[in-house]
């Protein structure tokens, strides 16, 4: 905004000099669709100077992060269903946001496959909002948006598919970025494999990757980024080049932080988005390695704890810096033990092995959740793994639950009228149908 001064203040203001203030949903809505149209020469959202990881910072140019674009495919495709379920559920019809909004809407293949349309709308959105807006606001059909999203996800995804996949024999995975120089970062090559476990995680997280591609993903992974000694899935495979046309991490030794480590961020990203798939196997593999190194204090040298990465000799690093803590527990608690909130009801769907379960075949976890303090009991007598039970009955403090979808539901209504400290839930798994 080159007209602005500390005169204007540090808030966003109309064309009247009033406050704008926009929707949650016109929030995520603007960060979703200007990143959309943010692409580089391969039509996928450029890097910039970093992406989730801030030692990919040399890519400014040419830069392209195909992982993001897996993410951004899936973010999209969350918005569409929400916004169904926000007309469907509570009698949504139409969604407001600020007009100039209006261009990013474009709802055309033409312009999707055209990546200098794509520049010249973001071009002429970003130049319309530059200093203050109209205020004025437009009104878009729930529905009409959902399917406008749901068009955009879809185009995304599928041009990954057919342009980023990389095959081997009973393998394959798909590219994550591309450098400085436009060239595709991972592949087969004369230095030998390339593979970088970020763009697995976003692929196999947003659906980009069907269940073919993430079965020969997993293969994939086992092979080049499996390394027992260093406790896990390391992120990348070594690349034998200080790659400055992509990002400082090319320097650090390899084995080290983001270049080869096994980083625990990404190692339970990988978990959590296979077990969202299904995979509850291999991303079970993917948890208990990082649990194992870590309790192995003669290897790990860390009290019990995820630190940010294991380096080449197994031992925890950087124990305070890391979001995979909370990203363990987020995957222990809605995927391992399937304990989640669903449009604000409470929703269990288990997806536990059967060595998870105790001798008596029982697993509990207790949690807060609505303000309420829960201990939920799954029994499990036949001793069954996942993929060959169902919820079977469930009940809360005695008064039994609906069952929907093998899930046990308890209603937000429900909750609210729960009186105990502690509410008890017990949920029996039974051989599927």
């Amino acid at each position: 905004d080159t007209h602005w001064d500390s005169t204007y203040g540090v808030r966003q203001k109309n064309q009247s000099g009033e406050i704008y203030e926009g929707t949650v949903l016109e929030h995520l809505l603007l960060q979703m669709l200007c990143a959309f149209y943010e692409v580089g020469e391969h039509n996928h959202i450029r890097l910039r100077g970093a992406g989730w990881n801030d030692a990919l910072d040399m890519a400014p140019d040419r830069g392209e992060s195909v992982a993001f674009t897996c993410a951004y495919a899936g973010n999209l495709m969350q918005l569409a269903q929400l916004l169904m379920q926000l007309a469907e559920r509570f009698g949504w019809k139409q969604a407001e946001f600020m007009e100039e909004m209006g261009v990013l809407l474009q709802d055309e293949a033409e312009v999707y496959d055209s990546i200098s349309a794509k520049q010249e709308l973001l071009r002429q959105y970003v130049q319309t909002v530059s200093h203050q807006v109209s205020g004025r606001r437009m009104s878009v059909d729930v529905n009409e948006l959902a399917e406008n999203l749901r068009h955009k996800a879809a185009w995304m995804q599928e041009h990954i598919r057919k342009t980023e996949w990389i095959q081997g024999d009973q393998e394959g995975w798909f590219n994550s970025y591309y450098d400085n120089h436009g060239n595709a970062v991972e592949g087969y090559c004369g230095q030998g494999v390339r593979m970088m476990l970020t763009g697995q995680v976003f692929a196999v997280m947003s659906k980009t990757a069907d269940d073919q591609q993430t079965r020969q993903i997993c293969k994939s992974a086992d092979r080049y980024l499996y390394d027992a000694k260093a406790g896990g899935y390391r992120i990348n495979t070594n690349f034998n080049e200080e790659k400055y046309d992509m990002g400082r991490m090319f320097g650090f030794a390899y084995g080290e932080k983001e270049n080869g480590a096994v980083f625990s961020h990404m190692t339970v990203m990988y978990a959590n988005a296979l077990y969202q798939r299904g995979f509850v196997r291999e991303g079970y593999r993917a948890l208990q390695t990082l649990a194992d190194t870590a309790m192995n204090f003669t290897v790990s040298k860390i009290y019990p704890g995820i630190p940010e990465y294991f380096n080449r000799d197994g031992r925890g690093m950087y124990h305070y810096l890391t979001g995979a803590a909370s990203w363990y527990m987020l995957t222990m608690v809605t995927e391992v033990f399937g304990v989640r909130g669903e449009i604000g009801d409470l929703v269990i769907r288990p997806k536990l092995l059967k060595e998870q379960f105790d001798e008596q075949g029982d697993a509990w976890i207790c949690l807060t959740f609505a303000n309420k303090r829960f201990r939920v009991v799954l029994h499990n007598p036949d001793r069954l793994t996942y993929g060959a039970y169902q919820v079977m009955e469930a009940a809360c403090d005695g008064v039994g639950l609906q069952i929907q979808r093998s899930s046990a539901v308890l209603e937000r209504s429900r909750i609210k009228e729960l009186t105990g400290s502690i509410c008890s839930i017990e949920v029996t798994l039974g051989r599927r149908l």
